[in-house]
């Protein structure tokens, strides 16, 4: 991989939490008003709802226990403890948990302060805890978590081998529990978007703080950060 300088990093960090807040809060004002996004709430909630089966449904489940809060902390937190000990080091395992920590951390601040309700309970495939639905911590927990060890196993390689494979895989779990959410009747299409864009916004904190790491005035210093990474990840 072609070395990133730090500033670099920094630059794409402030473009994407930018573009993570500006999208919170045009969601805010579309579910607010119902206009915009909020549009699309209905069709796309009747949309999954007219493919229910129940083999997909059983699937829909077992996504949405895995990715519950507390299952995505509680794998963060066992990644970033093996990853500690594993490469004997505690920056980039702590970003992992601290990442997974604040992502929930706002979600919950902003369920309780937007306190959108849920899709009616007769709409949906199962039936669940009646708290505020706007974001879903589900969905933005598993983008956050996916992304953020993605960025941070990848960030001092020189090789990218593998990245395509697994950031696709990454996209396509980060899919699949978003669309549960909506198919079982639990969130509204906004929500998810919104999830999204708080996971945009943890995303570019970690890329923010890891880049702290790296010096633009000192090249020979980031290039001696990178060897050793490199060296420990050849062991």
């Amino acid at each position: 991989m072609v070395h990133v300088s730090a500033s670099t990093r920094r630059a794409a960090a402030a473009v994407l939490g930018a573009a993570g807040l500006v999208l919170f809060g045009w969601l805010l004002e579309s579910v607010a008003g119902d206009w915009g996004l909020a549009d699309l709430d209905w069709p796309v909630l009747d949309a999954l709802a007219a493919h229910r089966a129940a083999p997909a449904t059983s699937v829909a489940e077992v996504l949405r226990a895995a990715s519950a809060p507390s299952m995505l902390l509680a794998a963060a937190a066992l990644l970033a403890a093996v990853w500690a000990v594993w490469r004997r080091e505690l920056w980039r395992p702590g970003l992992l948990l601290g990442a997974s920590a604040a992502d929930l951390l706002l979600v919950t601040g902003a369920r309780h302060w937007v306190d959108r309700a849920r899709p009616p309970a007769w709409f949906g495939a199962v039936g669940g805890p009646d708290g505020p639905a706007f974001p879903s911590a589900h969905a933005s927990g598993t983008l956050t978590l996916l992304f953020a060890a993605l960025y941070l196993a990848y960030a001092r390689r020189e090789s990218i081998r593998g990245l395509a494979a697994r950031a696709l895989g990454a996209v396509l779990l980060a899919g699949a529990v978003a669309a549960s959410d909506v198919y079982l009747g639990r969130h509204w299409f906004t929500d998810i978007v919104a999830s999204w864009s708080i996971s945009a916004m943890v995303l570019a904190a970690v890329v923010w703080v890891d880049a702290l790491r790296l010096r633009d005035a000192r090249p020979d210093a980031a290039a001696a950060e990178v060897a050793g990474f490199r060296a420990s990840a050849d062991t």
